[in-house]
């Protein structure tokens, strides 16, 4: 199964996953409330969240990586 469906109510958050010797990975995840989230994920490790769609959140972490590049 290749789709992605986008859940009413669902917001998109960008996490970055901290590895030692390599460059972070940038990740989308889903959650259902902010405090979800947080209990979840370290606050150091959330990049930006609120996102309405996966895809807003996809932008927001290349519009992210861009800033960090400049």
């Amino acid at each position: 199964m290749n789709g992605l469906v986008d859940f009413p109510g669902l917001r998109y958050a960008v996490i970055e996953a901290l590895r030692t010797g390599v460059d972070p990975e940038r990740l989308v995840i889903a959650y259902p409330t902010e405090q979800a989230l947080h209990n979840v994920i370290a606050a150091r490790c959330i990049i930006a969240f609120g996102f309405s769609s996966r895809e807003e959140a996809e932008a927001g972490a290349n519009a992210c990586v861009s800033a960090a590049a400049a």
